[in-house]
């Protein structure tokens, strides 16, 4: 909606930003409060005081790109000059990219690098943004809503109200979400209110000093994937300290290493102080990762124990190397960094690992559990697949080559329930399936054992230095007189033959006992026994099991437009 001339006769005279404005009511009011109420005039006031640590590079860049300048004042509303800043939707820095997006515009953001942080790379992806944005929609106004609730939403707006003018938009009912219908109006007030300081009492306002990015304070310099910043620091004399303010994107503590795909990235970013970089160019490597390490592609199902074990190595060592949480599961696909010159370790020779920690059968081979029911396919490879944290049914299988309703039913898994580590699941693979991105073991070098089977009791009840029987019950037997003759607990005998302790047994019923082992006789050597695991439910004491235990972002200016 227009405002009323008489409410924005004042506003006629003020020298205009170098984008169109539209003196919108709710522009008016904005200004309205930045130039009559205290708060605004102090807000608007520290504004243009913070606007002096990246103004003058952001409205180089825009200038070089052709753009408006006043376009500077979209980064203020968004992170108030903030690089660092972070929101609770995942959006970052100096332009608030979210991920997807600065991926889009050729920023990286992994684990080890988020050039989301990086003002001037972020800068002139932020620049590219805008304008491919003005180039869609011709409007700024436009632009602006795209950049703050996404093209699609836009887009949406457009075709579900037949109109491509925002104030129209704006106006109409949930034409816009309320939060862009005050941002774009924000940018227009404050970009006007800048220009005309004089007016808004900002005028002689001391601007902060400028941060280093585009003002001659710095030097880019190309490094290599792997190098670490304390490299660097070293290479050139200076603190590591120093190095890691100038670098707020270098997350990790070495650089990524070159990742597989057509967007491989064969040298990054760093910042040292003027005048460094000359020195650093013949100390630090631009093109080759460190000599004492090499790279690694994980592999689908293969957790990082695995992956040092092949390289002959530990897991702590590995996420060292990485900048890993301990025990951090890392999704096929990352590249990882391993000593360099070591061969690695067949598949073959680590099988064991993939096992499920099951131990050993009796041809020595590592056990893997299988369904009861049996399937052969004449053109198909049987194979096992040990799922890693944050693997699903669906990934696997696109993984295999298979679908997952197939490899649900051969492993008699709920689609709804997550894959959890430790698991093994049998893959019957096409002859046109390509796995080699996937950690696969071949069924000839396991031994596979029904669940359920009597080989299956044997091994697991063995384990315990106990024997599964089938006794018959006697006269007077009761389930506490059968628990105490083999040495069990009541609630054991329940579970395992699904018999509340309360009902009777009368004599000459079969029912199903975990029996402690007889001693060897004393003249034969007496074998190492398996230690149970800790949580043996077999040599429970307790009847019953116990309970369980129980147990903004960017400072964004204040809105007024009521």
């Amino acid at each position: 909606m227009a405002a009323n001339p008489a409410d924005v006769a004042w506003v006629a005279s003020l020298e205009k930003p170098d984008f169109p404005v539209r003196l919108d009511a709710a522009v008016v009011r904005y200004l309205t409060y930045y130039r009559d109420n205290p708060r605004g005039r102090s807000m608007l006031a520290g504004w243009v005081k913070r606007s002096g640590r990246y103004g003058a590079a952001i409205r180089k860049v825009l200038r070089e790109r052709h753009l408006p300048e006043d376009l500077l004042w979209l980064a203020l509303v968004e992170s108030g000059f903030d690089p660092t800043i972070h929101s609770h939707a995942g959006a970052a820095g100096l332009w608030q990219f979210v991920p997807s997006t600065a991926r889009v515009y050729g920023l990286s953001v992994t684990r080890r690098v988020d050039e989301r942080l990086d003002p001037e790379r972020a800068t002139h992806a932020a620049a590219r943004h805008l304008e491919d944005l003005f180039t869609r929609f011709g409007s700024w106004e436009l632009a602006f809503a795209a950049y703050n609730m996404g093209y699609g939403g836009v887009l949406s707006a457009i075709r579900k109200y037949n109109t491509n003018d925002y104030w129209e938009l704006r106006r109409l009912e949930a034409g816009l979400p309320y939060e862009t219908a005050l941002y774009v109006p924000k940018i227009a007030s404050i970009a006007i209110a800048t220009r005309n300081c004089k007016v808004f009492g900002c005028e002689g306002v001391e601007l902060d000093d400028p941060e280093p990015f585009g003002d001659g304070t710095v030097d880019a310099l190309s490094v290599a994937p792997g190098v670490s910043l304390l490299e660097v620091a070293d290479a050139i004399g200076v603190r590591a300290e120093i190095l890691d303010a100038l670098n707020p994107h270098v997350l990790g503590t070495r650089l990524p290493p070159i990742e597989a795909g057509a967007t491989a990235r064969h040298a990054w970013t760093v910042y040292v102080p003027k005048g460094k970089a000359r020195l650093a160019r013949n100390l630090v490597p631009k093109e080759a990762p460190p000599r004492h390490l090499g790279t690694y592609r994980v592999r689908w199902g293969e957790p990082t124990e695995h992956v040092a074990a092949r390289f002959g190595t530990s897991s702590g060592v590995l996420e060292r190397l990485n900048d890993l949480d301990p025990g951090e599961s890392v999704r096929a696909g990352t590249t990882l960094f391993v000593p360099a010159g070591v061969k690695p370790r067949s598949d073959a020779e680590a099988a064991a690992d993939v096992a499920g920690g099951h131990g050993l059968g009796r041809s020595g081979k590592p056990l893997v559990v299988t369904p009861t029911q049996t399937y052969f396919y004449p053109d198909r490879r049987r194979m096992f697949y040990q799922p890693v944290l944050g693997d699903t049914l669906d990934d696997v299988a696109e993984a295999c080559g298979v679908a997952a309703g197939d490899l649900r039913r051969w492993n008699h898994l709920d689609a709804r329930a997550a894959l959890q580590e430790g698991m093994t699941l049998q893959v019957f693979l096409p002859a046109s399936a390509r796995t080699h991105d996937v950690l696969l073991v071949n069924a000839a070098q396991l031994e596979p054992i029904q669940v359920a089977s009597s080989t299956f009791h044997s091994h697991f009840v063995g384990q315990l230095g106990r024997e599964r029987l089938e006794v018959t019950t006697l006269a007077g037997d009761t389930w506490t007189s059968l628990a105490n003759r083999h040495g069990m607990s009541v609630g054991m005998l329940e579970r395992i033959n699904h018999r509340s302790r309360k009902s009777k047994l009368a004599p000459g019923e079969k029912v199903v006992v975990y029996a402690r082992k007889a001693a060897p006789p004393a003249h034969a050597p007496t074998p190492r026994p398996t230690a149970p695991p800790d949580d043996d439910p077999y040599a429970d004491d307790a009847d019953e099991p116990t309970a369980p235990s129980t147990a903004r972002e960017a400072s964004e200016p204040d809105d007024h437009d009521s």
